[in-house]
C-alpha cells in the first residue's frame, strides 16, 4: 500500500540523516517535494545523504551536531527555520544502543543513550513547536517495540524509547 504525500514546499529537519531509518526518512521526504536539514555527527554520511536528496530536487542543508550535547539541540531548529525561513516538520530519527547488562552497563554509555533517544528529542520539539504551530506542522518520533517489550541487554534503550512514546 502506498500513501501519496505532497510535501512540495515543506521543510523538515531530519535527525540521524546519515544513515539507517534517518536516512530512509530524508529521502523519503525528499521523493515527496520536502526541502530539509539533515542533521547527523557523521559528516561523511551527511554529505551522501545531502547529495542524493538534492539529486531527488530536494534543497538541503546539513547540520553537524552530536546530540548528547544539549546545547547543540536548539540551534539545529534555528538554523532550519533561519535558512528555509519555515519549518513543516521535525523528524527525530536518531537513536543509539549499547548492548551490556544493566549492572555492567557504564554510567557514561547511559547518559549519552539517554541524551541523544530521549533528551535530545525533546529539546528539538521544545525548539521547533512554536514554529510547528504557525506551519501547522508536526513532530515524528521514532521509537521501537522496545518501548513496550523489554531487550536483555538494552535497558538504557528500552529505558529511552519508553520516554519517548510512554
Amino acid at each position: 500500500m502506498s500513501i501519496a504525500i505532497d510535501m512540495t514546499g515543506k521543510v523538515a529537519v531530519v535527525t540521524g540523516a546519515a544513515s539507517g531509518l534517518g536516512k530512509a526518512t530524508a529521502l523519503k521526504l525528499a521523493r515527496t517535494g520536502a526541502d530539509l536539514c539533515l542533521v547527523d555527527r557523521d559528516e561523511a554520511g551527511l554529505a551522501e545523504t545531502a547529495a542524493e536528496a538534492t539529486g531527488l530536487g530536494a534543497k538541503v542543508m546539513v547540520h553537524r551536531a552530536d546530540l548528547s550535547d544539549a546545547d547543540q539541540c536548539a540551534p539545529i531548529v534555528a538554523a532550519a527555520a533561519g535558512h528555509f525561513g519555515r519549518l513543516d516538520a521535525l523528524c527525530n530519527v536518531a537513536g543509539i544502543i549499547v548492548m551490556a547488562h544493566a549492572h555492567e552497563m557504564p554510567r557514561a554509555d547511559w547518559d549519552r543513550i539517554i541524551a541523544v533517544n530521549l533528551t535530545a528529542p525533546f529539546l528539538l520539539s521544545q525548539a521547533a513547536i512554536p514554529h510547528l504551530l504557525e506551519s501547522e506542522g508536526a513532530i515524528v518520533n521514532v521509537a521501537s517495540s522496545a518501548a513496550y517489550i523489554g531487550e536483555a541487554y538494552a535497558v538504557a534503550y528500552c529505558s529511552s524509547k519508553f520516554g519517548l512514546l510512554g
